[in-house]
């Protein structure tokens, strides 16, 4: 009886434990999705044996790790670091306000933090723009040759979009950042249509605060604001396009953002709208130009559109970039898209002309 006893003890001392700490043990490590590959202490006997200032720490880890509740453990941990302490348990995720998660770093990402707050030690000096500007011209050139038409368009990140929200404690330096500063030297300094629209999504942005165009706790745009981007690109294709404020809009279900996901968010915030313009294909007469989309993530996001406005397009990634595209563009318009925390990549392409 004395041993069962104190096997019950054990265990209820464990339940007690292994529920109290991932919600108040604020002192411990953060925990992650997979921090239990790295536990040193993988048996119940060892954590036991730990010292007495490490055996919260220890057997809170073990208790999450092996338990059948770890993800359960793991939600409740990062909600309320969020909810009482505003932070978050990813190092690519930075909490704003009112429920707004922001990119904070990440292994492609070219310092976007420090970009949004335009730190001039960030942008590039006359020298690379000038390489920059002579390798776009020829790539524009080499691409005219074959019959093909390029437009290179810079996407915004929602940062400065929808500065409001983000933490006090990252303040704008210098208003014009990295992305303004290599948009207007290759847009002055070459024949190609260069799209930038942070004017006009940041106007709008301010205009109509309930009408979102970039989600709250995912890092890309929505619907909406790729439709409001992509306007930038028919314009400088001479094609025909409304007002933001004239498109219809309706909500047509709900999804969960990326960087809510990666910060284990996705039980704490609310699920996201999204959107669709109703009608769009018939506002427009149908283009038969063949449109070729290499870009990251965020031209995603347009290619319904494209698909409505033109007879034949289509999107690879812009890791499938090579020189045979210059060669065999295959397409009548080629839109090379980069979001602005791409442009390292971009500038890694325009070095081979």
């Amino acid at each position: 009886m004395r041993k069962a006893g104190k096997i019950a003890f054990v265990g209820a001392f464990c339940a007690v434990i292994g529920l109290a700490f991932p919600v108040f043990n604020v002192f411990s490590k953060q925990l992650s999705m997979d921090s239990h590959e790295n536990r040193l202490m993988t048996g119940l006997p060892q954590v036991l044996n730990s010292p007495l200032r490490e055996l919260p720490r220890n057997l809170d880890n073990f208790l999450v790790d092996n338990s059948p509740f770890r993800y359960q453990f793991v939600l409740v941990n990062a909600g309320l670091d969020y909810a009482l302490f505003g932070t978050s348990q990813s190092d690519q995720v930075l909490p704003g306000k009112q429920g707004w998660l922001f990119y904070k770093d990440g292994p492609n990402a070219a310092q976007p933090v420090a970009n949004y707050q335009g730190l001039t030690e960030l942008n590039d000096s006359a020298e690379v723009l000038a390489e920059a500007s002579a390798g776009l011209q020829i790539l524009n050139d080499r691409l005219a040759a074959n019959g093909c038409t390029l437009v290179l368009d810079l996407t915004p990140s929602k940062d400065r979009i929808y500065r409001e929200y983000m933490p006090d404690g990252y303040p704008i330096v210098n208003e014009q950042n990295r992305t303004d500063l290599m948009a207007a030297y290759l847009q002055s300094h070459t024949t190609v249509p260069v799209v930038w629209r942070y004017d006009v999504l940041r106007s709008q942005a301010r205009q109509n605060p309930e009408r979102l165009l970039y989600y709250k706790t995912d890092t890309h745009w929505n619907s909406i604001g790729a439709l409001i981007g992509l306007d930038g690109i028919f314009e400088a294709l001479d094609m025909q396009t409304l007002s933001p404020d004239a498109y219809p809009v309706e909500a047509d279900g709900t999804t969960t953002g990326d960087m809510a996901n990666v910060a284990a968010l996705y039980a704490s915030l609310p699920a996201e709208e999204t959107y669709t313009v109703p009608g769009y294909a018939q506002l427009f007469e149908k283009d038969g130009r063949a449109v070729r989309v290499i870009g990251d993530s965020f031209s995603e996001y347009y290619m319904p559109y494209l698909q409505a406005r033109f007879t034949n397009s289509w999107r690879e990634h812009i890791d499938t970039f090579t020189m045979d595209v210059v060669d065999h563009p295959g397409c009548d318009i080629l839109i090379l898209e980069f979001n602005e925390r791409s442009l390292d990549k971009l500038l890694a392409i325009l070095e081979a002309f």
